[in-house]
C-alpha cells in the first residue's frame, strides 16, 4: 500500500471530523421523531467516507451474474438462485420491505460499480428486524454496499444454521439500531443444553474462517430509539463462538447510547478463538473493542490477538478483555477523552494474558497475571497530530515512544501497513527512521481540510 493512498486516506479522515461532522449529526438526528429510524440529512451525509481506508481488491464475480436494478428483481434474485451466482447491484437505494436472506453456498451479492455510496439497502419500511441474513449457506459475499436505516440489525450471521466463511466486505452501515452485524451461537448452545465442552458437534458447527474488511460503521448522533436497556443496546460488531475470523481495516465513528453506555464497537465473545483485530479506526464510540465481558461462561475468547489499532475512547472503556485466555494485546494506540474509567481494562484472566507495547493516553487497570512489557501509560498530550480528530499517528514530540518497542513476531508491519523497524516505536504507527515522515516536523504531518 502507498504513502500516498494513506495519506489521502487520513485527510479525509481529518477533515471530516475537523470540520464539525460528528456534532453537526447530532443536531440533525435531534429533529428526529423517537419512533422512526433516522434518516441520513444534509449534515450526516458530511460523514461520507469512500475514502477512508485503502480500497482493496474484491475478488472478480464468479459463476453466473445477475444484473438487478429494482426491489422486486433483487427480491426474486436472492429467492431464486443457484449456488455460486452473484447479484450485481445497480446504483440506486433499494427500499426493502422485507429482510433479505441468503440460503446458498457461494452466494455474492455486490454493488456492480464497487462503489458502496452508490448502493443503498435501506430498512427504514423492512418489517424484519434484519436487513441481511446469512443462513446455513458457506463462503458468502457481501460487498461493495451500504446498509442503512434498520431498527435492530444490518446483518445477521446464523451461527446456529452452520454458517461458514462469511465475508463482509468494503460495506458501510449506517444507523442499525442494535447491531450492524450481528453473530448467534450453535444451535444446541442457543437450545439451552448444558456445557458445551461435551458437545463436539459444536465445535464443528461453530462460524469458522469470517472476515469483516475494509468497511465503515456510522451513526448520526445517539441512539434516540427505546430498548431494554433505556437506549443503550447498540453496538457496531456483535459475534460469538467464532473460529479463525480476521476483523480489519473498519472505521467505527460515533456509535453510542441514549445515556452513553452503547456496546462495543467491536464485541467478541463466548467460546470464540483465533480471532484477530488489527488496523481498525473507532472514534467516540461508547466503548472500543471488546474481547468478553463480565457475562457469561468461564471464558470467552481463546488466542486472539488486538494490534495496530487507533481508539479514541467515548464514555466507556476504549479497549476491555475479559475472560479471555492467550490473548495477546500489542501496539495498539488509545487516547481516553474519559479518566473515570479504566482506558484499558485487562481483568478476570484464566492464563496467558499478554499487553505489550501499547501506547495509552488515560490509565490501565490490569491483573496481575497478565504479562507486561513495553507500554506507555499517562499524559500523552501532544504525541499525536489530531487525537480528537482520530489521527493517532506519532510527531516529534513522543520521546517515550519513538524507537521504543519491544520487537514481536506477531508485529511486522504497523496501522499503515508500513514495516516496523529493529527499534520499532510503541503503539499502532511506526514514525521509525524507515518512514518517509520521519524527518519532518511534526507539523507538516497534520492533514487539515
Amino acid at each position: 500500500m502507498d504513502r500516498c493512498h494513506l495519506m489521502t486516506r487520513w485527510r479525509v479522515v481529518a477533515s471530516l471530523l475537523a470540520a464539525g461532522g460528528l456534532a453537526a449529526t447530532q443536531c440533525a438526528a435531534a429533529a428526529e421523531p423517537l419512533e422512526r429510524p433516522q434518516v441520513p440529512g444534509r449534515a450526516a451525509e458530511a460523514l461520507r467516507v469512500p475514502e477512508w481506508l485503502p480500497k482493496a481488491p474484491v475478488p472478480k464475480p464468479v459463476g453466473s451474474l445477475v444484473r438487478v436494478s429494482s426491489v422486486s428483481e433483487l427480491i426474486r434474485a436472492v429467492d431464486s438462485v443457484r449456488p455460486g451466482t452473484t447479484i450485481l447491484l445497480a446504483d440506486g437505494t433499494y427500499e426493502l420491505p422485507a429482510g433479505l436472506i441468503l440460503r446458498e453456498d457461494g452466494l455474492a451479492l455486490r454493488g456492480e460499480r464497487g462503489d458502496r455510496d452508490r448502493v443503498i439497502l435501506d430498512g427504514s419500511k423492512c418489517r424484519d428486524k434484519y436487513i441481511i441474513m446469512v443462513k446455513g449457506a458457506d463462503d458468502v459475499l457481501i460487498a461493495d454496499l451500504t446498509i442503512r436505516n434498520g431498527r435492530e440489525d444490518g446483518i445477521e450471521i446464523k451461527g446456529e444454521m452452520d454458517t461458514q466463511r462469511t465475508r463482509i466486505y468494503n460495506c458501510a452501515f449506517r444507523n442499525l439500531w442494535v447491531r450492524s452485524i450481528k453473530g448467534g451461537a450453535p444451535l444446541e448452545v442457543r437450545k439451552g443444553q448444558s456445557d458445551p465442552s461435551s458437545q463436539p458437534g459444536l465445535w464443528k458447527t461453530r462460524p469458522t474462517g469470517g472476515s469483516i474488511r475494509y468497511c465503515a460503521f456510522l451513526q448520526d448522533g445517539r441512539k434516540r430509539l427505546d430498548d431494554w436497556t433505556g437506549g443503550d443496546y447498540v453496538g457496531g460488531i456483535d459475534l460469538m463462538w467464532l473460529k479463525d475470523w480476521v476483523i480489519a481495516d473498519n472505521v467505527f465513528i460515533g456509535i453510542r447510547g441514549r445515556k452513553g453506555d452503547g456496546r462495543g464497537a467491536i464485541f467478541v465473545w463466548q467460546h470464540s478463538e483465533k480471532v484477530v483485530v488489527e488496523r481498525n479506526l473507532i472514534v467516540n464510540c461508547d466503548a472500543g473493542i471488546c474481547f468478553g465481558n463480565n457475562w457469561g461462561p468461564s471464558f470467552h475468547v481463546t488466542g486472539g490477538i488486538i494490534r495496530n489499532n487507533f481508539i479514541v475512547g467515548g464514555t466507556s472503556t476504549p479497549l476491555e478483555i475479559c475472560k479471555t485466555a492467550d490473548v495477546l494485546v500489542c501496539n495498539n494506540t488509545v487516547w481516553a477523552t474519559d479518566t473515570t474509567t479504566p482506558t484499558v481494562h485487562f481483568h478476570q484472566t484464566m492464563r496467558g494474558g499478554r499487553l505489550f507495547n501499547n501506547l495509552v493516553h488515560g490509565r490501565m487497570k490490569v491483573d496481575e497475571s497478565v504479562r507486561q512489557s513495553g507500554n506507555v501509560v499517562g499524559d500523552l498530550r501532544g504525541y499525536f497530530v489530531g487525537p480528537l480528530k482520530g489521527d493517532l499517528h506519532l510527531t516529534a514530540a513522543a520521546t517515550r515512544a519513538l524507537g521504543k518497542s519491544r520487537p514481536l513476531a506477531e508485529v511486522g508491519e504497523d496501522l499503515d501497513r508500513e514495516k516496523r523497524t529493529p527499534a520499532p516505536d510503541v503503539g499502532a504507527d511506526e514514525m521509525g527512521p524507515g518512514s518517509p515522515l520521519s524527518a519532518q516536523p511534526a507539523g507538516n504531518r497534520v492533514l487539515g481540510p
